[in-house]
């Protein structure tokens, strides 16, 4: 893989849509990490288990050009019609990189990455099956919206956990401003859709279903 793109993924989710959001963020840290400004703030201290630290890093930048190539989700083996998702994996390049043709996806492009217009922001959300479609469209609707002011302005901490067995853990956690919630508030309806019926999209799973919301920068 070329220096100019960057792998990042996942860890399991509760919530199968964080972890797509989580794995592009993954991506695009690793991507522009020497580009970010970092602030790490570390605490040490003894527990029942022994010494452990927690570090947490917060990063903030302008991360606009890099651009989300490609996603696929790690399923966990099982016989049932509704599989897990144990990881997934997202890979982020510079608009300059040189990458080989990767394999095309049997999904909408828009779904990997939001299309790029003058004048508007764009995000996708996901939504899983209910019981009334109507139902699955405002879940995803609301997804979308959080999305939107992920991409807005948010704060994004990674931290590390010890917990003195010498087994770090990491949790991410990403932030929205109040802002940049308000501002997403704004999109009132989802401007396209697409329901993964025999489970070919990013998750991988059938019956998701996802949309796309856009709003006047």
């Amino acid at each position: 893989m070329p220096h100019e793109c960057a792998l990042g993924s996942s860890g399991p989710t509760l919530n199968p849509r964080n972890a797509i959001r989580y794995a592009r963020l993954s991506a695009i840290e690793a991507l522009a990490a020497g580009s970010l400004e970092v602030e790490v703030q570390t605490i040490s201290g003894d527990g029942p288990h022994g010494s452990f630290e927690i570090a947490a890093q917060a990063l903030s930048g302008s991360l606009a050009n890099a651009r989300v190539l490609a996603l696929w989700a790690d399923l966990e083996s099982s016989t049932t019609a509704r599989r897990r998702v144990r990881r997934v994996f997202a890979l982020a390049c510079w608009p300059h990189a040189f990458v080989a043709s990767l394999p095309e996806p049997s999904y909408p492009a828009w779904l990997i990455e939001p299309p790029v217009e003058e004048g508007r922001i764009c995000a996708a959300g996901i939504a899983g099956p209910t019981r009334k479609s109507v139902d699955q469209t405002a879940s995803v609707l609301r997804d979308a919206r959080l999305a939107l002011a992920v991409a807005l302005e948010s704060r994004i901490e990674t931290r590390l956990f010890d917990n003195g067995h010498g087994v770090a853990k990491m949790a991410r956690k990403i932030q929205p401003s109040p802002a940049a919630l308000a501002r997403a508030a704004t999109a009132q309806d989802v401007e396209r859709a697409w329901l993964d019926q025999h489970g070919v999209g990013p998750l991988g799973l059938s019956g998701v279903l996802y949309g796309l919301v856009c709003i006047e920068d």
